[in-house]
């Protein structure tokens, strides 16, 4: 016991930073840990909050490509049912509160047809969906010596105007397709 009362006169001061020193030290992994680190299990932490109430089914994506791959009818006109020759492929993906339009059309397609029919396909979708998922487009066609070809992307965002906005075309020029 004396041992003790004597280390504790000659270092009183060191064993008193030392335990405020461990104190701050537990207090900053306890702040690391909950911020950093968090408790969620998937990659979207809480962003995904309430999605279980917008379903966006296989059975529903199924039924936007088949109407995007139909003739988009003119204004006061309904869906036909003949197939639009310009389409050749649809895919829909959904990653968190995105989803993602891929139409690929057939070479000789011009941008302006292609971006109208990715602006007529926001129709078939429910206006719930439309109010939480963004809409991105990534539409393509091949160029052919009559048409340019494209390749842009655009998005409608959930929370935006209610238009697509589109980047630029991004098609490589030929030079650039001859020197790779």
């Amino acid at each position: 016991m004396k041992k003790l009362k004597k280390i504790w006169q000659e270092n009183s001061v060191l064993l008193v930073l030392l335990l405020i020193l461990i104190a701050c030290l537990i207090a900053i992994s306890v702040v690391v840990v909950t911020y950093f680190v968090g408790s969620s299990n998937t990659k979207y932490g809480d962003r995904l909050e309430g999605i279980e109430k917008y379903p966006f089914s296989e059975d529903t994506q199924k039924e936007i490509i088949s109407k995007i791959k139909l003739v988009t009818p003119k204004e006061g006109e309904e869906l036909s049912e003949e197939e639009d020759p310009n389409v050749e492929d649809v895919k829909i993906e959904v990653s968190g509160k995105r989803i993602i339009v891929r139409i690929t059309f057939k070479a000789g397609t011009t941008l302006t047809e292609g971006q109208n029919k990715a602006l007529a396909s926001l129709d078939y979708f429910d206006e719930k969906t439309l109010e939480f998922y963004d809409v991105e487009y990534e539409i393509k066609a091949d160029k052919t010596e009559e048409a340019d070809g494209f390749q842009i992307s655009g998005s409608h965002n959930a929370t935006g105007s209610g238009g697509v906005n589109w980047t630029r075309n991004t098609m490589p020029k030929e030079e650039e397709e001859e020197e790779e």
